[in-house]
This record gives structure tokens, sequence and C-alpha cells, in this order.
């Protein structure tokens, strides 16, 4: 098949490859010669620049050593001959120069009188302070000290240079520079379209011929410079092999359209077949011989509807199978879901009765450990009141004892009052003897008689009251102990209580542990007997769903057509 020519319009031959690529290297080396020019120029002015600082240098550095003499004895006609000689040797470069003496005093200016006269002036006085060199202007103006063999200074010297002469002849010479790069430009150019020509341009010409060739239907006239090692040659060994593809195509082209007419007729007969299939008809066979390609096709399609009617008709089979066993099933699980929920309510019935027994029990031992605990806190009790008790024994004891020697202690105040009394009779006595110098003391005497006769009652009415109270204490002491006896045997009666009370309470805890066991694998039974009710209600279902699609199988399998039948009335049910 040719495949339409595209013309190119208007100016199509200034937008060519070559064109392109022309216009590329021009613009490239145009750009290149032009930087280069000015890289020239440039490195140029540079190189004068420097040779004019340098020949200052050199000239400061010699006339330096020219003037130590002169300056030394200050001969002025020579110092100002070596200064004009330093102008005159740099050319038309030099400026002008200064030379100081030891004083810092000009003593030689000759040359241009330029402003930059006053900058060497100081310059030079600087290299004279310094005892270094000294530069400025960018180079062109140099100071240096004129210094003796000993290192003293002796005076300065600075010139001042100018590249304006050196500049101007690198001008004169800028033209030629420009003309002459331009003209390598040109052959450069010249020579690159050259080449681009014979190794660009020309092979596409040719590749486009060919394409052009190709293009108009043409495969057997073959591809030129396939040979070649550069790009080119790849393009034309690609083309070469887009020709034998294409070649090959219209090949296969052809090829396929016999195959179509015959894949036509076989379709054909695979579609009655397969119209018949679909309308359960599984004995409708490809008697048809097919062609050599396709024949397998046709066995193995005939050999796949006697496999399907096989399986249709084992299905068929097995769903009557499936429904008889299905209602069996359903009558066994309706019996067996009946039998479950009965034995699932008597076990529900029991675990509430063995529920109700635990928590008499757990009440029971609930109670018990009360019981315990409030009898361990009596026994408690009563053994801290038993030791109180044998205390309060204890201090009676010694409060006995302490009323005894509250007696001993009257007794003693009973015989100082008697003591007393005896010797207030006596002073009484020797004081009536005494007469009437004796008044004084013989009341004293009455009055200390009369208060002995005190103190002797009152110990008397002390002892009466304290042997009165010893003998109530002997009283309550007697009782205290006797009660403190009794307490003790109260004390050992609550601890077999509680001894007792606490046997009774782990029996009934582990009576209620025992019962709660029970009660958990009962009601652990309960569970699994209502889980497997639902299993059986669950399998009921499953077996009515079961009975269910058996017989819905059974009426789509009654739809297919599985009798075997001759070609003949195939045929005809198929048409």
């Amino acid at each position: 098949m040719a495949i339409p020519r595209m013309k190119p319009g208007a100016g199509g031959a200034l937008r060519t490859v070559f064109v392109k690529c022309a216009a590329l290297v021009a613009l490239n080396t145009i750009i290149v010669a032009v930087v280069l020019a000015f890289q020239s120029e440039r490195l140029n002015m540079q190189l004068a620049r420097q040779s004019v600082v340098d020949l200052a240098e050199r000239t400061v550095e010699a006339k330096a050593m020219t003037l130590v003499q002169p300056l030394r004895f200050n001969v002025l006609p020579q110092i100002e001959a070596v200064a004009e000689e330093a102008i005159a040797s740099t050319g038309a470069a030099g400026r002008a120069s200064v030379v100081l003496n030891r004083e810092a005093e000009i003593v030689a200016a000759p040359g241009e009188p330029t402003l930059s006269q006053g900058e060497l002036a100081a310059m030079a006085r600087e290299a004279l302070e310094t005892g270094a060199a000294v530069r400025g202007g960018a180079g062109l103006l140099v100071a240096r000290p004129v210094v003796t063999d000993d290192g003293t200074a002796v005076g300065a010297v600075a010139i001042g240079l100018s590249d304006e002469a050196a500049q101007a002849a690198i001008a004169d010479d800028r033209m030629m520079i420009r003309l002459v790069a331009g003209a390598v430009m040109l052959c450069m150019l010249a020579f690159t379209l050259y080449c681009l020509r014979r190794m660009l341009m020309l092979p596409m010409r040719g590749l486009s011929r060919s394409i052009r060739t190709v293009a108009d239907g043409d495969y057997e006239t073959a591809v030129p410079m396939q040979d070649r090692s550069d790009e080119v040659g790849a393009i034309a060994r690609n083309l070469g092999q887009l020709v034998e593809a294409l070649a090959q195509g219209r090949e296969s082209e052809r090829l396929r359209g016999e195959q179509h007419a015959a894949q036509a007729e076989v379709v054909h007969h695979l579609s009655q077949g397969l119209d018949a299939l679909a309308e359960g008809v599984l004995t409708h066979k490809l008697h048809q011989e097919f062609p050599e390609d396709y024949e397998t096709l046709r066995r193995n399609y005939n050999r796949a509807l006697d496999s399907l009617r096989a399986a249709i008709a084992a299905v068929k089979e097995g769903a009557e199978s499936i429904h008889s066993g299905a209602d069996e099933i359903g009558r066994a699980s309706d019996d067996l879901a009946r039998r479950t929920e009965t034995q699932a309510a008597t076990l529900e019935e029991s675990a509430a009765a063995l529920d109700q027994l635990l928590n008499m029990v757990k009440e029971a031992a609930d109670g018990a450990k009360e019981v315990d605990m409030s009898v361990g806190s009596a026994s408690e009790l009563a053994r801290r009141n038993g030791t109180v008790m044998s205390q309060a024994v204890t201090a009676m004891s010694k409060i006995e004892d302490s009323a005894e020697q509250i007696g001993q202690i009257i007794s003693v105040i009973d015989d100082i009052a008697f003591q007393t009394n005896l010797l207030a009779l006596n002073a009484g006595v020797e004081a009536a003897r005494a007469g009437a110098s004796g008044k004084g003391f013989a009341v004293v005497a009455s009055e200390v008689r009369a208060l002995a006769q005190r103190s002797s009652d009152a110990a008397q009415q002390i002892k009466g009251l304290v042997g009165t109270s010893t003998a109530h204490i002997k009283d309550g002491a007697q009782l205290v102990q006797r009660a403190g006896e009794a307490l003790h045997e109260v004390v050992s009666s609550v601890e077999d209580i509680s001894r007792h009370v606490s046997q009774i309470a782990a029996s009934a805890g582990e009576q209620a542990q025992g019962l709660n066991e029970i009660n958990v694998g009962v009601t652990n039974l309960d569970r699994v007997t209502q889980q497997n009710a639902a299993m059986v209600e669950e399998a009921t279902a499953a077996a009515q769903m079961l009975r269910t699609d058996a017989g819905n199988m059974i009426r789509l399998m009654g739809k297919f057509d599985v009798a075997e039948r001759t070609a003949g009335e195939g045929a005809a049910r198929a048409a």
C-alpha cells in the first residue's frame, strides 16, 4: 500500500537539516572568532601595560643604584642628569621623575609638569621613610629609596610612566588582527559547509529517495549506503530492515486473507453448535470436516460436548441423591433438635437450682466468717480485759501496801502529838513555877498543847478512815481477783468457740468452692447444649436449603437434553 507523499510548503528549502546545521556552525564560528579576537586584544593590552610596569621597576632600581654617590655628596648636576636620563631611557612611556635628598627635599624634577609629580614626590618621601619600594597608579608610578652599601638611606627616586604609546601601537594593529580573524573564520566556515554537504546533505538525499521509493510501495529496490559505519549507515540498515518487514507483512496479509475465509466457515459451524448448546441440546456434534488447522478445534469441541453431557447426567443423578439424603438429614435434625431443646431446658433448670444452692452456701460461709471474726474480736477483747484485770489486782495490792504505810505514818504522827502534849504540859508546869515572868511562856505552851491535842485527834480520825479504806480495798482486791479468774475462764471458752466457728467457716468455704466448680461445669454443659441446639437448628436449616437447592438443580438439569440422537435429528433440532 503506497503512503501519500507530503509536499514541502513555501520556504521548505530553508528549513532543511543542512541549512540549520550550516547556520548553527556559522553562528558558533562567529561567536568563537569574536570571543577569541576580544580576548586577544585584551591580553595584548594587559601585556603592553605590564611591559611598561616592568620597565618602570627596572629603571627606578637602576637609577637608585646610580644616585647613591651623587646624593651622598649632593652633586646636583649629576643628579639632574641621572633624573633626565631616567625619563629618556623609558622612551615614549616616560613622563616625569623626582629625586629627593636625605632631608626629603626635591633636588631634581625633570619631565612634564603634570599632576603626577606631586604624587611622585609623596611616594618618594614614603619610600624614604619606610625604606621600601612604593607603587601607585596601577604600577606605572614607582618610588624606591637610595641606599648605600651599609644600608643608610641618602635619598629617594620616583618615576612616572604612561602606557598610552603602547596602547596606541596595539590600536594600530587591532584592525589587521580583526581582518585576519575574519578571513580565517570565512575559510573555516566554507570548509565546514563543504564537509557538511559531503557527509550529511548528499547521504540524506539518497536516503530520502529510498524512503520515497518505499512509500510508493516498491519493496524490491535495495537501500543504498548500508555499508557505512556512521549514523547514516545505521539509518540505511534500519530502513532496509523496515523494507524487509513490509515485504513480509504484505505476504502475511495475503495469507491472513486466505485464513480469514477458512476461519469464517469454521466460525459459522461453531456458532451453530454453540446455539444448540445455549438451547440445552448437548447432543449436537460437528460432523463436517474442518480445514486442517481447525480440525483439532472440531474434535476438541465434540469431546468437550461429550464430557459436558456426561457431567450433566452425573450431576442430575447426584442432585436426586442429594435431595433424598437431604430429606433424611432434615427429619433426623428435627428429632435431634427437639431432644436437644429438652436436654437444654433440663440443664438450665439444674443450673438455676445449683446457683441458688451455691448462693445459700456462700451466704452461710459468709455468715460463718462474720461469726468467726466476731468471736475472734470477742476473744481478743476478753484477753485484753483479763490483762486489765490482772493489772487492777496488782494495783489494788499496791494500794493496800500504801494504806498500811499510811497507817504506820499516822501512828508516828500520833506519837509525836503525844510527846508534844507532854512537853507542853511540862512547859506549863515550869512556867507556873516561874510566876509572872513565865506567863508568856505559859500561854505559848498552852497553845502548843492545844495544837498537839488537835493533831492527835486528827491522826486518830485519819487512822480510823485509813483502816476502813484498807478493809474495803482488801474486799475489792478479792472481788477483782475472782472477776479475773472468771474472765480467764470466759477467754478460754471464747477461744474454743472461735476454733469451732473457724472450722465451720472453712468447711462452708470448701463446700462453696466445690458447689461453684459443679455450677461452672453445669453452666458450661448448658452452654455447650445451647450451642449444640443452635448448631442443630443451623443443620436443619442447611438441610432444608440443601433440599431446596437439590430440587432447583434437578429442575435446571431437566432443561438439558442428554439423550442420544442421530446426526439428522441433531441437525434438524439445530435448524
